[in-house]
Formats: structure tokens, sequence, C-alpha cells
């Protein structure tokens, strides 16, 4: 077990490895003893009588999630690694992967979320007077890039950075000197080893001058890649790829060169450490210095856009005074306005319009805030979906705020501003994901598949027959039993069961002359035959597998389903977009 944990960890540098042994996570050697110290649990240690002993620590995997979020929040990476085949069904040590890194980049658990706030992994690289930027939240799909050139490119993409307050800033490894500069950074400071360019033996430490960038109250974990996964035709072709188009033209990135090659390297890293195609990140945003007010982040901090003066208080800035949104969406997208503030007027206008309608008409208004409390945050639910990490509970609550949609629009049907009329027209109801949902998965189902009771009656036949089987396996039993009996005009004839033989069928010595040739014997007792029949062979068969095809059913058609849903996402997330 110990040089599989070697194995895996040698192959994850950089990283704190939770290692699944059956319901707890443990941690081992230098791991161990980070994790006890910044999770202030106990540290134990293996092997203590052979005088070399192993530091070790865990966590129960049922609650495994809050102590990674209290990790990543420190600036450390955690790689999952999972037990990947059944314990039971080998003697042997059983298979185990990584399945997903979490990084402070990169976050899709609720936990290391703030509904309020967007979560961006960034990359910046340069080659000459060109430098590129790009911007991902993983959680959503939302992704922007941007490029500049000249002498002030470098002031000009940090005041990107700053705008956007990335959790991580990818960049590659032999630019790391001139990143520093670019930001202000010490040229003595070095970048904690958060890259696949790490010795195995290092672990990230907790975000300092020397691991992150600070722009007011926001660290930004420093996070060098290697030089050869920057290379401007493989990044061009992973997002051709991705976006399943011929060329980047679309996107306003022909001849961005630089642009590309960050968007491609946020993409690539997100992939990897979630183990996922991240289909959700459906297409690119090419924004210029033009398409928005810039506000750096003294100005931001000045006027109090969204932190109060001195005291990083939020409840004393402006966005608090005017958020009076009610969907975790719509409060992102109010602060992305107020921290990137359009200059185009029609789109100002639209805006003015859509809010004097709505200020005016305080019934169409009011049934709009009681419609849209009932709203999830749709885009990250569309984000798990698509990054396998969607439980029952959240395609439930997906369901339940697209059946707000239809209330939505009809309060939305005789807006006479233009972009609650476009708003209405790009809402899509969705009618076939709801009834999917709805008829799939149970009201109120348990957190977890694993769990079971997760799909309805009635959706699988399969499923149904096993759970009557499973439930009614004493009617059945007494059934056959009487059937037997009257077959067989064997009075006394029992339907039997123990651990040993599995189901038999039991019948006195002096009734053995009068068992069918069909019975086949199992056992012979001082007052009594015991025996098989097919059909009883077959109906112990699904009677002892029943549970557990139950579960593993279970898991297959919820897997399906949440892959129809998931083919819809560029509907939903249309929906989401319009909603928020």
């Amino acid at each position: 077990m110990v040089r599989q944990y070697q194995e895996l960890k040698s192959q994850h540098p950089g990283t704190l490895l939770f290692f699944r042994l059956g319901d707890f996570y443990e941690l081992f050697f230098e791991d161990a003893v980070i994790g006890a110290r910044e999770l202030q649990i106990t540290l134990t240690a293996r092997h203590k009588e052979r005088g070399d002993p192993i530091p070790m620590c865990g966590v129960p995997h049922h609650s495994a999630a809050n102590y990674i979020a209290k990790l990543v929040r420190r600036g450390y990476r955690v790689a999952v690694c999972e037990q990947t085949e059944e314990a039971s069904k080998t003697k042997k040590l059983v298979r185990r992967e990584v399945i997903r890194i979490v990084t402070p980049g990169t976050p899709i658990d609720p936990q290391l979320l703030e509904a309020k706030e967007s979560t961006y992994l960034a990359a910046v690289c340069a080659r000459g007077n060109n430098v590129g930027a790009a911007f991902l939240d993983i959680s959503t799909g939302e992704f922007r890039a941007t490029q500049a050139s000249g002498n002030e490119a470098w002031t000009r993409i940090a005041a990107d950075v700053e705008s956007y307050a990335p959790r991580e800033l990818l960049f590659p490894a032999a630019l790391a000197p001139l990143v520093r500069a670019g930001f202000g950074v010490a040229p003595h400071t070095k970048s904690l080893p958060l890259s696949d360019e790490s010795n195995g033996d290092q672990v990230p430490g907790p975000p300092t001058d020397a691991s992150a960038l600070t722009f007011g109250n926001s660290a930004i974990a420093l996070t060098p890649l290697d030089d050869w996964l920057w290379q401007a035709n493989d990044a061009e072709a992973l997002l051709l790829k991705q976006f399943g188009v011929q060329s980047l033209d679309g996107f306003a990135l022909t001849g961005k060169t630089e642009a590309i090659m960050a968007a491609g390297a946020c993409l690539r890293y997100a992939q990897d450490t979630q183990r996922a195609a991240a289909a959700h990140v459906s297409d690119i945003v090419y924004f210029e210095p033009q398409d928005h007010l810039v506000l750096d982040n003294i100005t931001v901090r000045n006027l109090e856009l969204v932190e109060g003066l001195g005291s990083g208080n939020a409840s004393r800035s402006l966005l608090d005074v005017i958020d009076e949104t009610v969907t975790g969406m719509g409060a992102r997208l109010l602060r992305s306005w107020l921290l990137r503030p359009s200059i185009h007027r029609g789109e100002v206008e639209a805006r003015h319009g859509a809010v004097a309608e709505l200020h005016t008409s305080h019934m169409k208004r009011d049934g709009l805030r009681a419609l849209l409390k009932e709203v999830s945050d749709v885009e990250r639910l569309s984000g798990r979906l698509n990054l396998g990490s969607a439980t029952p509970r959240d395609l439930v609550a997906l369901r339940r705020s697209l059946d707000q949609v239809p209330g939505i629009r009809e309060r939305l049907m005789n807006a006479e501003s233009s972009l609650l009329q476009v708003l209405n027209e790009s809402i899509d109801e969705l009618a076939d994901v709801r009834l999917l949902i709805a008829s799939a998965i149970e009201d109120d189902p348990p957190a977890k598949v694993i769990d079971g009771g997760v799909i309805k009656s009635g959706y699988s036949t399969e499923l149904d027959e096993l759970r009557s089987l499973s439930h009614d396996a004493k009617q059945t039993i007494a059934a056959l039993e009487a059937e037997e009996r009257a077959r067989t005009g064997i009075g006394n004839l029992r339907v039997r069961y123990n651990n040993v033989f599995g189901y038999f069928i039991e019948v006195s010595k002096g009734n053995a002359p009068r068992v069918p040739a069909d019975y086949e014997r199992r056992q012979t007792l001082a007052n009594a035959e015991r025996y098989t029949t097919t059909a009883l062979k077959e109906y112990e068969s699904k009677v002892l597998g029943a549970e557990e095809r139950i579960l593993q059913l279970e898991s297959e058609v919820f897997s399906l389903i949440c892959r129809q849903v998931a083919a819809e996402t560029a509907r939903i997330q249309a929906t989401a977009r319009a909603l928020a």
C-alpha cells in the first residue's frame, strides 16, 4: 500500500494526496505533518513497532469536502485519490487512481465557492511586446481572453488581472522573472512548487509573499507551468476541439497568438485537474480595453465599490448598498458590471430602460422576485453536471429552478423595454429536461447515489423488478413453497435459507421417494434431505445480488440521466444567463 501511495504521489508532485482507505482519506509522510497542522487533527503513525514510523492522519470521506476546502483556501493543491475497484472482488491491493485535483483556481465544490463572487483561473504569457491573458471560471464555464501590445502591455494586462482577481495565475516557468516584475513582485521572491515541474518531495505551503500576488485583500496563487505546455499550435487545436469549430475567427481571436496560448493553458489545466472534458466551457469572449471602463485596484478601493475603505468590510461598500439580487447568478453579474462598467451607450440605455420599467411596475417586479427566489445557481449546477460531480439533489435543484421559467416568461410577456423583451426570447422553458428529471429522480433524494432511493418507481422496469424482488422476498418464498407442495404433494416441504447453502428445499426422509426428478440433492441430514431446483437457483441468484445490482443500476441510470441533461448544456446556459 505504501508503494502504491508513493507511486501516486510521484505522479502528482506539489499536491497533498488524499488517499482513500475504506471510509477515510489518509495522508502520509510530510503530507500528514502538514495536514495535521493545518486541519488541527491528530497526527498518528504506522509501523511504530519497526522503529521507522510513517506519519499519518486522516479525515472521514463523507466530510472530506470541508477539510479540502480549508486546505485550498490556505493555498494548497489537493489530489483526491479514490478506490476504483471493490475490495471484496480481489484479495490483492485494490486499484486506486487520482480522480480530481483541487487547486485555488479550479474549485467546483460549494464549500469552496462564494455564491455572489466568480472564481477565476487566469493565465498570462508573453512574446516580445505582446502579452496575452485568459480568465476561466470553471464552475460556470465563463471564459474570456485578451491581448495587449507595446511598452505598456504588462501594465494593461496587470490591470485586467486586478479587475478579475483570479484565485490562481498560470504562466510559463521561463517567464517567472518577467511575470513578477510585470506585476510588481519583488525579484527575489520564489513561487512555491505548485506545478508539475516541482520536486515530488515538495509540497506547496500557504500563500505568502513568495507564493502569491496580493491585490487589495485578494491573494492570487502563482503556478508556473513547463514551457513546452505553451505551444501556440497545441493551444489553438485544443480550443478548436473544445468549441467544435474549424476556425477561431468567430471568437475574434484571429492573430491573437498570446491570447490563444493563455486560453489554451487555462483550458488544459482545468481539464487536467478535473479529469473531465469540461464540455460546459463552450465558447470564449475576446475583450479589448474599449469594451468597458478599466478601473484599477486603487480606484476600486477608493470608490469603495465592493469593500469599505480600511476595514475591508463588504457591508460598507456600494455593492452592498445596491445589491438586492435574489440569485447568486444575478449577484455575480451585478458585481462584474460594477467592476467593469459598460461604456457602450446603447447597452447602458437598454439596462436603464429595463430598470425603469421594473421600478414603476411593482406587481411585475415583485412577481419576478418571488419566482427568482426559487431559482438555484443554474450556472454552477450546469458546471457540476458537465464535470461529473452533480448529485441527485443538484438535478432536483435544476428542475425546480427551471420550473419557475414559465411563470417568469409569463410576467415578461408584455414587457415594453427592449432588454426585457430580448431576455424573454432568450429564456428556454426546457420542458423536455424538466420532464426527464421529474419522471426519473425522486423529489427528495438522498445526497449521494450510493445511498440508494434516487430513481423513481416506474422509470426503469429492471430496477422496479429488482426492488420488488428485494422487498417481497418473504412473499415470493412463501408462494414458491406453496407451489412446490402442490406440485409434489409433500405437505411438510419447506423452502429455507442459511449462509452456507443459500436457499434450499428441505424434505423429510420419509418423503424423499416422492421428490421429483428435477430436484438436485445438496445435503443429507439425519432426518431430512435438502435439494435445489433450477428455478430456486435463479431466484437465489436474483435475490442475493438484488441489493448490489439495485445500487449499481441506480448509479447507471443516474449517470445516463446526467449525460442526457448535460447534452442540453447550451440551452441551459442561455437560460441561466437570461435569468441572471
